[in-house]
Parts: structure tokens; sequence; C-alpha cells
């Protein structure tokens, strides 16, 4: 790409906040519970719906819009169009992986992050039914570090599961040093990449990934949810038996509706669940904007707006959770001891500021509709609790 491509499109995605409605009333720093529709994903939702209404689904047109939604993560994330998977949720995906373990051999393990979501937590825990130990690694500087995860790994260690950025924290993950330390013993390695693929890039750490796995309500920004990713690699899509098959699993998926015969798909899609056709329609638009602005573009306006969103909140007398550079996310969480963050998330709404509250923290989450009037709203709102 030229460079006065990339500064139009920079210059491009300074304007986005145009096209996301709500971005005109409130301070949106809520994208990592979920993030916001366009008008073109309201529209196209509207459109469908009514064309529903008054002639019945055109499920094709549903379907047909899950490819080119399938087609644009894979692009945004690195990986080919086959090797992704279109699997509703974070612990759907899991529990395929999860199901796929049999009885433990003497000494089996699996490795999983103290204060792991739940998503890809819980699905690992099952796992002790069969026999595993399943070893939680403390967290340090609000994630899963090299080093205490070289303390809970050995060669009984059969996979090793964790966020790329923490969704309480905001800690972003050595992905690649996390990898290695798993690969080095065979151990699986399960990435749950909710608060990362569509934020920031993770292309590059594709490569030392088995299973890659995103929802598309974050900041995907399909507000509606329903559908999610799932990359595996081809030792995953080797190693894995597609339990929840159906006729999407078909290699020909419209001419796989009944038996006898059962012949599936050579790609990940077998591992597909059945579509939530609404889901699929919003997904296409929404995936529309990576396309159109470009993801480096809305990388490059993320880290500024996180960055400014730090040293704001920072100036402010407010104390985010200190971490490194490399461990930094568009999420910013300060914890609040002395506050109950129920009640400080209510002041901020009646302010027209909206963030989270996540495990004792308020969590402020920026994306490229943001702006930086909302960063300082936030403080303003947070004056006055």
């Amino acid at each position: 790409m030229n460079d006065d491509s990339s500064d139009d499109r920079a210059s491009a995605v300074l304007e986005a906040r145009r096209e996301y409605p709500a971005t005109e009333g409130i301070a949106y720093l809520d994208t990592a519970a979920v993030g916001l529709p366009s008008r073109l994903t309201a529209d196209t939702y509207h459109r469908f719906i009514d064309d529903w209404t008054a002639h019945g689904l055109d499920y094709v047109r549903a379907e047909s819009a899950a490819e080119v939604a399938r087609a644009a993560v894979a692009a945004l994330i690195g990986a080919d169009t086959a090797d992704v998977a279109l699997i509703a949720s974070v612990s759907a995906s899991a529990g395929l992986i999860a199901a796929q373990f049999g009885p433990a051999r003497p000494g089996a393990n699996v490795v999983i992050g103290e204060r792991e979501y739940s998503s890809n937590h819980f699905p690992w825990r099952q796992l002790a039914a069969k026999g595993y130990e399943v070893r939680q690694v403390p967290f340090r500087n609000g994630g899963v570090e090299p080093a205490q995860l070289r303390a809970e790994v050995d060669r009984g260690t059969e996979l090793v599961a964790f966020s790329a950025v923490q969704t309480a924290t905001g800690h972003r993950s050595d992905i690649a040093a996390l990898s290695e330390i798993a690969r080095s013993v065979g151990a699986i390695v399960f990435v749950d990449g909710s608060q990362m693929v569509g934020a920031l890039p993770i292309a590059h750490d594709l490569e030392y990934l088995d299973v890659l796995v995103t929802p598309d309500h974050k900041y995907l920004t399909n507000a509606g949810r329903g559908l999610g990713y799932c990359y595996l690699s081809a030792r995953m899509q080797d190693r894995c038996t597609p339990i929840n098959a159906g006729w999407k699993a078909g290699a020909v998926p419209f001419d796989s509706f009944f038996g006898p015969e059962m012949i599936l798909s050579t790609s990940a899609s077998r591992f597909d669940n059945s579509n939530s056709f609404l889901a699929a329609i919003g997904n296409e638009a929404a995936l529309e904007s990576f396309t159109r602005f470009g993801p480096d573009a809305i990388y490059e306006r993320n880290r500024a707006l996180a960055g400014l969103l730090r040293a704001s909140l920072t100036e402010a007398g407010w104390a985010p959770i200190d971490l490194p550079e490399a461990n930094r996310s568009t999420i910013v969480s300060v914890p609040l001891p002395r506050h109950d963050p129920a009640a400080v998330l209510n002041e901020l709404r009646r302010s027209g500021v909206r963030c989270s509250a996540r495990d004792g923290n308020l969590r402020a989450a920026v994306h490229f509709y943001n702006h930086e009037d909302d960063i300082d709203r936030l403080v303003a709102g947070l004056a006055a609790v």
C-alpha cells in the first residue's frame, strides 16, 4: 500500500465516529463488553428483517453473508479461510477441543490462568472428571507471564489455555513466549482472542497457535452477537472429530441435509455450527469497516487512544493497573479498593459515560470510533465520584 493510501485511511478512521450513532450522545468506553453497531450494520439488519417480514426468510442470503464474514476474519487474523470454523462462542469452541480428550494417562494435566474468563476456564475444569490435573497459573501484572507458566508446565501437559488480552485487567499476553513454552512439551495452545481480534494486530502470532477463537460482538462490532470464529491449525484439524456435525459440516452443505451418506468438508468448516441468520447478516456489514478503513489504521488509532486514556487517568490521580508497554492493550483498568464499583458505574452513566466493572476494577476500553472527548468526559465523571 502506498503512503498516500495509508494517509487517506488514517484520516478516514478519524471520521469513523460519525458512522456510529451512539457516539453522538454518550462517551462509550465499553467495547470490551459489547461493540457499537454502525449505521450500515443497523440498516442492514433492518432491511433484512423488513424483507423477511414481507417475503419470507432468505436463508441463502444469510449463509452467503456468513461466508463473507468468515473470509474477512480470516484475513484479519492472517489465516486461510479454509482454517476458520464458524462456532457460536468461545466456550463452544473450548468445549469442542475439550471433548477430544480421552481418559487421562498418568501425570496428564492442562494448564490455565487462575483468573481467566469463565469461557476459557470452565470447559477445561471439566477435564478433571477424566483424570486430568487442572493446574492454574497465578496472575502476575494482571495476566499469565512466561515465568509463571514455565513453573506449571511439564512433560505431562497436554494443553495450555490463556487470553490474548485479559478482560478484567487489559494485560496483553506475550503470545509467542507463552506458546513456545507450551509447544516445548507438545501441548496444544488455545488462545481466547475476544479482547484482541479487531482491536490490535494478532496475525504475526498465528503461527504459534493451535486454536484462536473470538466472538463477533466486541471489537468486531457486530453488537447483535451470535456468530464466532475458531481458527484451527492443520494439526488440530487432523486431531479433532467434529462432534456437532450437521448439514453445515458437509462438503457441500446444501446437498447434506439427509443421510445415509456423510461426506464431510475437508476444511475447518466441518466444525461449523448452524449459523444465526441475523448474526451472519450483521457480521458481514460490521466487518466492512475493517475493509474500508484498513486494520492498520484502526490499530494505530486504538493505540493512540489507549495511551491517552492511561495518561489522562493517571494525571487525574487515578491509578490504572501498571503494565509494561508490551503488555498494554485497548483496555485500561483502575482498581477501586475504596469505592463501590456499581456506584461508580451509575455515577458515570448519569454523566453520559459507559464503562464496565470487572473483578473489582473500573474497566474502560477504546475502539477506533472513540474520540479524545470521550476520555475527557470519563475523567470529568470520575471527578464527581
